[in-house]
């Protein structure tokens, strides 16, 4: 029968505290929480986002809007598991991000360089548009103006039809009095 003495009772405290905190300490460097998730967490989230086809819609943009999801689930759970537990949260978060990746960086009133360039360009290529003749330019020019002024950015303006239509009448009528 093994007795306990006092030397030996020490022993086994120390190794057995000493294996307690070296666990606890390593376990808490695989822990989660909000703000803070581990990078076997993120690197989870990475990969599975990765693996989601859904998301090549957003071609070249499809990394940073996973980052941007991965941080904006980060700042809002406690951990991956706890996000993927939350569709309707994650689906707002989500759609937070679609809308800034596809904005380019465009605010009301002031789009971006590359917002502009795209419109314009679009424009440019509208047939229906030729029988303005010399003065497309001035429309397209007025038609920009005006949605730059209603929306945040080149994407948000071509998910309104209605009021890009509102818009386009408006140039028609200010320019050549066409209604």
């Amino acid at each position: 029968m093994a007795t306990f003495n006092l030397k030996s009772m020490r022993l086994f405290f120390y190794y057995f505290f000493s294996t307690v905190f070296f666990v606890l300490t390593f376990s808490s460097c695989q822990h989660s929480s909000k703000g803070n998730w581990s990078e076997e967490s993120k690197e989870q989230f990475r990969q599975d986002m990765k693996g989601v086809e859904e998301l090549s819609s957003f071609g070249a943009n499809k990394e940073k809007w996973i980052e941007c999801y991965l941080s904006k689930c980060e700042m809002n759970y406690d951990s991956y598991l706890q996000a993927n537990q939350d569709e309707p949260g994650c689906s707002i978060l989500a759609k937070e991000c679609g809308d800034e990746i596809l904005s380019n960086g465009s605010v009301k009133g002031n789009w971006s360089q590359v917002d502009r360039t795209s419109f314009k360009m679009e424009m440019d290529t509208i047939v229906e548009l030729d029988f303005l003749g010399e003065n497309k330019s001035k429309w397209i020019d007025c038609y920009l103006e005006k949605c730059e002024d209603n929306f945040t950015s080149y994407y948000h303006a071509n998910t309104d039809e209605s009021g890009c239509e509102r818009l386009a009448a408006e140039c028609g009528k200010e320019l050549f009095g066409i209604e």
